[in-house]
């Protein structure tokens, strides 16, 4: 019986043992390399946390962070820093040569909760004088200047607006697929009261996580969603409309000017539609959405052979202000000339913008079965109970379909059986075909019968 009690014993007891094991020799692992990294800024900065948890299932918590960058005494503080990845069995493993590959895991989310820094009283003019020590108070050659295009804010001008603490939370992370060679990424930011920006990225053929192996990588989609909170963006313009004696209206079409001059120094000549857009961002504030969607995913090799007409319809741009689809997306891009500062002989020799790129992007029905065509795209799926999936088709796999969707509080994804899959829209790109001018049609009529010639030529000499 004594032999029998210790065996349950053993039993019990072992994998409690080897589980406490396991949790503190990860809790020792991540602490090293944490006072690793805050010994190796210390030339930078002083860094502190206030406790450090974590989980076998890869969750690890740093709360009460306090960065002091050096020859201040201001203080960054940051509430939470969360890091969610592999388990930690899993991860230790791969670090070991002789057992797994080293490299980063395979999936990450990193969330950094409740960023404060106070810039109210002298600390604006010493965080200034900080960043002018570091380097970083001119953009493009010129000071930090919020009334300026591109010009940054500094933090004195910022507690002129009013704010004593600059508030954030800032979240990113990926997730690589090895079966499918897909790469998801994703990063958001929240300044509280100010502006607010996401961008999302899905890469196809990418074998595997290493620079090395990225020269095939190809663009399947990029959204970038830029959200300038219009009361904001209004005490801006009665702020920089003062500094200038103008009324609010009139630095709004000033700035506008200000920005079409920058790009155009840049080499990019926008069009009518173009232009309106951002009149009317810069009026209105709110969203400007930005996504690239190309009909077929494409290379940067690819697209540097690419005549510059086709860019943006190659790239399939895609431009929002405030939900309101731009349809005329034509520009032209100079030879490294500017356009303001060219002479008559130049403007004589200019060429003419090419014909507007309209398009809409509209929901298709299509077969539940041909869903795994469409990987990356945004789709609507109709469950055979009627309830219905909005959001980005990321994975059809072994029967299973999984649409990653947006709520408030973030993302989620929702995993569906395809054979209880009724119905299934997806989203895709449709141009909307422009009448030919009459010069236009006689080009094209030619070049359709040159074509055809070399055609005929081509089958008479091989049936030569």
């Amino acid at each position: 019986m004594r032999r029998r009690g210790n065996i349950w014993v053993w039993l019990i007891g072992m994998p409690i043992i080897l589980w406490a094991i396991a949790h503190w020799g990860f809790h020792y692992y991540v602490k090293s390399q944490l006072d690793k990294a805050i010994l190796e800024a210390t030339p930078q900065a002083s860094i502190r946390y206030q406790a450090l948890d974590t989980s076998l299932s890869g969750k690890i918590d740093v709360r009460g962070v306090e960065i002091t960058p050096v020859g201040t005494e201001q203080k960054i503080f940051i509430r939470l820093v969360h890091v969610s990845g592999p388990d930690a069995i899993a991860y230790l493993v791969q670090q070991i040569p002789a057992l797994g590959e080293s490299g980063p895991p395979e999936a990450l989310d990193v969330a950094v909760k409740g960023i404060e820094l106070d810039i109210s009283g002298d600390n604006a003019a010493e965080l200034d004088r900080l960043s002018e020590r570091a380097g970083y108070t001119k953009v493009n050659g010129k000071q930090r200047d919020i009334c300026r295009p591109e010009g940054g804010a500094s933090f004195s001008q910022l507690q002129e607006l009013g704010l004593e603490k600059l508030r954030a939370d800032m979240k990113f992370g990926y997730r690589h697929i090895p079966s499918s060679q897909k790469l998801y990424a994703d990063f958001d930011l929240d300044i509280e009261g100010m502006q607010k920006a996401s961008l999302s990225l899905t890469l196809d053929n990418v074998p595997a996580l290493d620079a090395q192996k990225a020269l095939g990588v190809l663009l399947n989609n990029l959204k970038i969603t830029y959200d300038n909170l219009p009361e904001f963006g209004e005490k801006v313009a009665e702020y920089c409309a003062q500094k200038r004696g103008l009324t609010p209206e009139q630095f709004k079409l000033l700035m506008a000017d200000d920005y079409l001059r920058e790009i155009e120094k840049a080499g990019i000549v926008l069009g009518p539609g173009l232009k309106r857009a951002l009149k009317d961002y810069l009026t209105n504030w709110g969203t400007l959405l930005v996504e690239l969607s190309p009909p077929r995913p494409v290379g940067m090799f690819a697209l540097a052979k690419l005549p510059r007409e086709q860019v943006a319809e190659k790239l399939g741009l895609q431009l929002a202000v405030n939900d309101s689809l731009v349809t005329d997306l034509s520009f032209r891009i100079l030879d490294g000339i500017s356009l303001i500062r060219r002479n008559s002989g130049a403007a004589k020799s200019q060429k003419p913008l090419p014909p507007k790129i309209e398009y809409v992007w509209e929901y298709h029905k299509v077969s539940p079965g041909r869903l795994s065509a469409y990987v990356g795209h945004k789709v609507i799926v109709k469950e055979s109970d009627g309830r219905s999936h909005k959001g980005k088709l990321i994975e059809v796999k072994n029967g299973r379909v999984s649409i990653q969707k947006r709520l408030s509080g973030g993302k989620f994804t929702a995993h569906l059986l395809g054979s209880n899959i009724a119905s299934a829209q997806v989203r895709v790109r449709v141009k909307v075909e422009q009448p030919k001018s009459a010069s236009q049609q006689a080009g094209a009529e030619k070049a359709d019968a040159g074509e055809s010639q070399a055609a005929a030529e081509q089958r008479q000499q091989a049936g030569g």
